[in-house]
């Protein structure tokens, strides 16, 4: 079976699974024409931990690790079942890449996973494994890393799924409309990445601290911290499936990426 590629994507604010743009429209039918896979392993901007932790419930959680978007958002249950015996493994498998790792039994999905796979897969039938960034404080190297570690998945079917932003300006996006004109900013940021993934220049990535408008799109980096995980993963270009933008200072890239 040929191996399946990565997802990175951008889920922006909650509201995406309930309001109307581009971004949900295309998550929405990408579920809809793409076969499901055996599961799903996700690593999200919204849980960073030392040591590297990997979620093994049976059941885990929808997790509502936010405030101020309605009682329908904060009451949305997506009963995604776990898989503990793959979950299981793949502990020892970020162990034996050098990382740090331990099983998780608590920890539910939170809703950098479960508000972008309740559009594509919106019945919750395949399995959901999250696996946390390394903590904030450690080199960007580690989430390469991590990636690097995850990548062999996808020779089983299983989906990786690295979910953060490819901008994340939170002051700027609570200023603006959802359908706000983008914000030069955020594109001056978002094309240069743009730029790098479609050339397989991964290595780029690593200067992102350095790219226009850099600390303004991410004044704290657990955003584009997935976006460094899938480029530890990748083998080769990425391709763009979606590109829009909501509340002026979020893009929200979808891409596949060889791995």
């Amino acid at each position: 079976m040929p191996r399946r590629p990565a997802l990175f994507l951008s889920h922006g604010a909650p509201s995406l699974l309930t309001g109307q743009s581009p971004a949900r429209d295309f998550l929405i039918a990408y579920g809809q024409t793409t076969p499901a896979p055996a599961a799903y392993v996700v690593v999200s901007a919204h849980w960073e931990s030392q040591p590297v932790c990997v979620t093994t419930s049976a059941n885990p959680e929808t997790v509502h690790d936010f405030r101020g978007f309605g009682e329908a958002l904060q009451s949305f249950v997506w009963p995604a079942p776990g898989d503990p015996l793959r979950a299981a493994s793949l502990v020892t498998r970020l162990r034996a890449a050098g990382l740090e790792a331990r099983p998780d039994a608590r920890r539910g999905l939170d809703h950098g996973v479960w508000i972008p796979l309740a559009l594509i897969e919106p019945d919750a039938r395949t399995p959901v494994i999250q696996v946390s960034l390394p903590a904030r404080n450690t080199p960007d190297a580690e989430s390469w890393t991590l990636g690097r570690a995850l990548a062999p998945l996808a020779e089983d079917n299983i989906q990786l799924v690295f979910s953060g932003s490819m901008t994340h300006s939170l002051r700027d996006a609570l200023s603006a409309p959802e359908g706000a004109p983008p914000a030069p900013f955020a594109m001056a940021f978002a094309d240069w990445a743009r730029q790098a993934m479609a050339a397989g220049d991964w290595r780029s990535l690593e200067t992102w601290r350095s790219a226009p408008h850099a600390q303004r799109n991410h004044p704290s980096p657990e955003h584009i911290r997935p976006l460094l995980a899938a480029a530890g993963a990748a083998t080769g270009a990425a391709r763009s499936l979606h590109e829009s933008y909501t509340h002026a200072a979020l893009a929200m890239d979808v891409w596949s990426i060889p791995v």
